[in-house]
């Protein structure tokens, strides 16, 4: 469980969660406005796991349901709504950092198995 394979398939499972994870942040951004619209947060825990398994099992569905909360104690708004876009952005900022975080791992573990693979 510890080999280049399994740290290039984590590694691959968590780059998959944080692109989720972007998708349900910017739909909150997009519906700021929207009266009654809820907060949504993916459980990235439960979204790797997810992802793990699926790629274990060789399961080719791209969009299983996504595993969202909606976080409790934020403000609403008169409207119903209770995004807030400061930290909407600030989320998103902090799943872009991640993303990139895991990718450049990703490379490096590729790159350290291209250079094993032609000596």
């Amino acid at each position: 469980m510890n080999g280049i394979f399994y740290q290039i398939d984590l590694l691959g499972s968590a780059v998959d969660a944080t692109e989720k994870n972007h998708r349900v942040v910017s739909q909150n951004i997009a519906n700021v406005n929207t009266p009654g619209y809820q907060t949504k947060r993916l459980d990235f825990q439960k979204m790797l796991e997810q992802s793990q398994a699926a790629s274990q099992e060789n399961v080719t569905d791209r969009d299983p349901e996504l595993p969202v909360e909606l976080p409790e104690g934020l403000t609403e708004r008169l409207d119903g709504n209770n995004v807030n876009l400061e930290q909407e952005v600030a989320q998103l900022k902090k799943n872009a950092l991640a993303f990139q975080t895991y990718s450049q791992l990703l490379a490096s573990r590729i790159t350290t198995m291209r250079r094993a693979i032609s000596g």
